[in-house]
C-alpha cells in the first residue's frame, strides 16, 4: 500500500525539498502540516541565504529573513535615528577663516558598524570625511582638499573622491582610525576648460562587490575611468563620444556585481536617455552595447539581480529594470529600445526616486506625490522569494529636489541598515532589530 505524504519520515521530506527554489519552498510551506514541518528546517534556508544575501541574513533565523525581506519588511517598527552629520560648532582641524563656512552632506555610505559621509563647504573652502558609529557618535573626521564628491567603504578603509587645493581630481584612501593612508592617483581630466569647471564634472564612485580592488569614477560631462586601487594605475579612461554621444551629460554609473570588468553607464543625449555596457579591459578602444530607455531625464542607474540594471527618471515614479542581454550595438534609438522586453517595474510615491539595491533588497526614497501635501517616503521592495513591500513617511526629510538630484548617491543599503540623506546637514538610519520582528 502506498504511503500518504504525512506518513513519510521528516528527514525524507527535508531531503526532497532541497531541490526546490526559495519561491517553491514558500509555496510548500503553506500546503499542509507535513510539508510545513519539513519546510521549517533551517538547513534548507541557510543555503538559499548564501545565494540571495552574500553578506548573510540580518536575523538569526534564515527562514524568518526570507519571510520579512531580510528584516526590512517591518519598516514602520524599525528604530530610526536622525544623525547630525554637520557639527554646528567649529570642527576639529579647520583652519582659520573656514570655521564659519557652512557645510552640507554630499554622499553617505554605511556598513554594519559605521556611517561615513562626505561634507562640502560653501564655495569649495574645504571638504571633509566624517565617520560616525551606528549610535551617531562621531568617531573621526578628516579634511581633504577643497571638494568631496563621493565616499565608499571598501573593507576597513574609506575611498574618497575629492579635489586637492589646485582643483585636481584625486582618489584618497582613509584608514579605519581616520588617518590618510595615501593619495592613490590623479584622475584624468574630465573636460577641457578653466579650473574648477573640469573638476566639477567628476561626480561619483562605484566599486564592484566581487572585485573591491577596482574603482570606477564618472563625470557629468560624459567621462568615466577605472582605477586599480592597489597600484593607483588608470585602467580605462573613456567618454560617451566613444559610443556616438559626444554631447552627452553623464548622470550615473554602476558596477556589475557578477562581472567586475563590466559596468553600466547612464547618460542623457538630447531628448534621449541611454545606457551603455562598458568593458574596462578594452582601454581606449572602448566597445559597448547600448540601450535607449523608455523615458527622458535619466537620474540613477544601479545593478540589480540576474543580469538586470535598474534606472529612475526625473519625470517617472517607477524604478525600471532592463536586461543587459537585451542591449544592442545599434545607435538607432528605436531599434535599441524595441529589443528590450517589457519587465515589471517598482512604483514609488513620487517622481525621480533615488534608490539602492543590495543583498536582495531594493530601497528607494521619493519626494511624495506631486501636487499633494504628502511628504517624502521610504520604500522597501524585495523580489525574492516573493514580492514584499513596505513604506513609511519620512517627515524628517526636507524635499529639495535640486539638491538631492546632484548627490552621487543619497541612499545606501548594507550591514542591516538603510542610510539616506535627510537634508543638507543630517542623515537618517533605519536599523534592523530582531527583537522587534
Amino acid at each position: 500500500m502506498p504511503l500518504r505524504l504525512d506518513e513519510l519520515p521528516l528527514e525524507l521530506l527535508v531531503l526532497t525539498l532541497r531541490a526546490l527554489s526559495a519561491q517553491q519552498l514558500c509555496c510548500c510551506d503553506a500546503t499542509c502540516k507535513a510539508l510545513h514541518a519539513a519546510a521549517r528546517d533551517e538547513s534548507l534556508w541557510r543555503s538559499l541565504c548564501e545565494q540571495h544575501w552574500p553578506s548573510g541574513p540580518n536575523l538569526s533565523s534564515c527562514r524568518a529573513s526570507f519571510s520579512s525581506a531580510n528584516g526590512f519588511a517591518h519598516l514602520r517598527r524599525l528604530p530610526r535615528r536622525v544623525i547630525d552629520v554637520v557639527e554646528r560648532k567649529d570642527g576639529p582641524g579647520r583652519r582659520a577663516g573656514q570655521r564659519d563656512v557652512p557645510a552640507q552632506v554630499t554622499s553617505v555610505d554605511a556598513d554594519a558598524t559605521r556611517l561615513v559621509a562626505s561634507l562640502n563647504a560653501k564655495g569649495g573652502a574645504y571638504g571633509e570625511v566624517v565617520c560616525l558609529s551606528r549610535t551617531g557618535v562621531r568617531r573621526w573626521s578628516l579634511q581633504l582638499g577643497r571638494l568631496l564628491k563621493d565616499v565608499r567603504i571598501v573593507g576597513e578603509h574609506v575611498l574618497a573622491l575629492h579635489a586637492d587645493t589646485d582643483w585636481e581630481p584625486k582618489l584618497a584612501v582613509v584608514g579605519a582610525n581616520g588617518a590618510l593612508r595615501g593619495q592613490l592617483c590623479s584622475l584624468p581630466a574630465a573636460s577641457a576648460g578653466a579650473v574648477p569647471a573640469g573638476w566639477g564634472s567628476y561626480h561619483g564612485l562605484a566599486v564592484p562587490p566581487s572585485q573591491p580592488d577596482t574603482a570606477l569614477a564618472y563625470s557629468v560631462s560624459g567621462c568615466w575611468c577605472a582605477v586599480d586601487l592597489p597600484t593607483g594605475a588608470t585602467l580605462l579612461h573613456a567618454d560617451a563620444g566613444h559610443l556616438g554621444s559626444p554631447d552627452a551629460e553623464h548622470y550615473s554609473l554602476c558596477a556589475d556585481p557578477l562581472h567586475p570588468h563590466l559596468a553600466t553607464a547612464a547618460w542623457r543625449a538630447g531628448a534621449r536617455s541611454w545606457l551603455g555596457r562598458v568593458d574596462v579591459r578594452c582601454g581606449a578602444g572602448l566597445q559597448a552595447a547600448l540601450l535607449c530607455t523608455r523615458h527622458s531625464g535619466l537620474l540613477r542607474v544601479g545593478a540589480g539581480r540576474e543580469h538586470r540594471v535598474l534606472t529612475s527618471h526625473a519625470r517617472c515614479k517607477e524604478i525600471e529594470p532592463s536586461l543587459t542581454v537585451g542591449f544592442s550595438s545599434s545607435h538607432d534609438s528605436e531599434h535599441a529600445r524595441s529589443s528590450q522586453p517589457r519587465v515589471e517595474a517598482w512604483r514609488c510615491a513620487g517622481n525621480g526616486p533615488d534608490f539602492d539595491f543590495n543583498d536582495g533588497v531594493l530601497a528607494a526614497v521619493s519626494a511624495g506625490a506631486p501636487g499633494t501635501s504628502f511628504g517624502a517616503k521610504l520604500h522597501v521592495f524585495a523580489d525574492a522569494p516573493r514580492r514584499i513591500t513596505a513604506d513609511v513617511p519620512l517627515s524628517e526629510i526636507v524635499i529639495d529636489d535640486s539638491y538631492r538630484h546632484t548627490c552621487p548617491r543619497g541612499i545606501r543599503v548594507g550591514g542591516g541598515t538603510i542610510s539616506l540623506i535627510a537634508d543638507r546637514r543630517r542623515a537618517i538610519q533605519c536599523l534592523v532589530a530582531e527583537r522587534l520582528l
